[in-house]
């Protein structure tokens, strides 16, 4: 296995075992603000010998429309909560984010979640070398349907020791490689409203691809 692989794959499973502890804490009342569950994230990834791939984002309510939101003091507010962070192991980056829901989902929120899951997992299902990356975001465009317009960024890019690194998978040609690290990211931003967006890290393999990041994609509600 080589090291960008092992570095990745580590930061990974740290990304999944913090993520449990986070949604344990979440539905415990541990947390009060975006910051209280950021500090949380930043400080179990320094105390498990890694850095940050980036700063930390905990997005909650209407802030969850910003991509990369700054955490702030202020209560978390209901709906849609969006937790993007990454470990870092010998200066390569993982990357992973999860969307929960704060409160009661309504039935729309539910639907608006899946689809934003079902066209990730239908991309992630295309991942192989030699596939387009434009193709891709294209796909996930389609799959998005009347919601395609609120999908304002690429779905994916590479990983290594930039958390953005090449392969960019957006509307421009960009061939995958067998030993590629990507991440597949489909989000909804309906302004003022809410925001959605999960993200995994997959590796790119000849015929196949492996993804690397385990957390569950099942929609979390914290009441």
């Amino acid at each position: 296995m080589n090291a960008k692989l092992k570095n990745i794959e580590k930061g990974c499973k740290l990304n999944d075992k913090i993520f449990r502890m986070v949604v344990y804490l979440f539905k415990k009342g541990a947390f009060k603000t975006e910051q209280d569950v950021a500090t949380f994230i930043d400080v179990e990834i320094r105390g498990a010998g890694a850095k940050k791939a980036f700063p930390t984002i905990v997005a909650s309510g209407i802030n969850a429309v910003a991509w990369h939101h700054k955490p702030t003091d202020k209560k978390l507010k209901k709906g849609f909560c969006v937790i993007d962070f990454g470990a870092k192991f010998k200066g390569y980056c993982s990357d992973m984010t999860r969307t929960v829901y704060i409160g009661k989902a309504s039935k729309t929120d539910k639907r608006l979640y899946n689809l934003v899951k079902n066209t990730q997992e239908v991309c992630i299902r295309k991942l192989k070398a030699k596939q387009n990356g434009k193709e891709l975001y294209e796909l996930a465009k389609k799959k998005l349907g009347a919601y395609a317009d609120y999908f304002g960024h690429g779905l994916g890019h590479g990983l290594s020791k930039q958390i953005h690194a090449k392969p960019r998978i957006n509307r421009k040609d960009a061939i995958l490689k067998d030993g590629d690290i990507v991440t597949i990211e489909p989000g909804i931003y309906i302004p003022k409203v809410l925001g959605i967006r999960i993200e995994d890290d997959i590796l790119v393999k000849k015929n196949s691809h492996r993804v690397l990041s385990k957390s569950p994609k099942s929609l979390i509600e914290i009441r």
